[in-house]
């Protein structure tokens, strides 16, 4: 199961905005790494962050995925464009300096993920 793990000092104006935010997240992620919708997790949690010795809004995020069988020739191009697709997403939801975003990429193998089954 794709998984996206996200932490944020950032205030969404409201629920349904925040629920705006995890729904396209999602959307986004299954779309990239060619998976159903239902196949994909998102988290987010509202932490306390500082940074640079501010707490000015600043947004971690952790992508745990199986690389899609047509992107193992080029996995480069891959990796660039989910960084970017939800770089600009979170900036999208957020405002977020992009220099206070930091995002971890983990590949999992096919034997070692939770295999969705519907």
């Amino acid at each position: 199961m794709p998984i996206a793990q996200m932490k944020t000092n950032f205030r969404f104006s409201s629920p349904a905005a925040r629920t705006d935010f995890l729904d396209e997240a999602a959307s986004e992620l299954a779309e990239i790494l060619r998976k159903p919708l239902p196949a994909i997790m998102v988290m987010l949690d509202d932490c306390a962050m500082y940074m640079n010795r501010s707490e000015d809004t600043v947004f971690f995020a952790e992508f745990r995925y199986i690389l899609p069988q047509e992107c193992t020739d080029d996995k480069a191009a891959f990796l660039k464009e989910l960084a970017d697709r939800m770089l600009s997403l979170i900036q999208k939801h957020t405002k977020v300096d992009p220099y206070r975003i930091y995002m971890q990429f983990t590949e999992m193998t096919r034997e070692g993920a939770w295999r969705y089954t519907g």
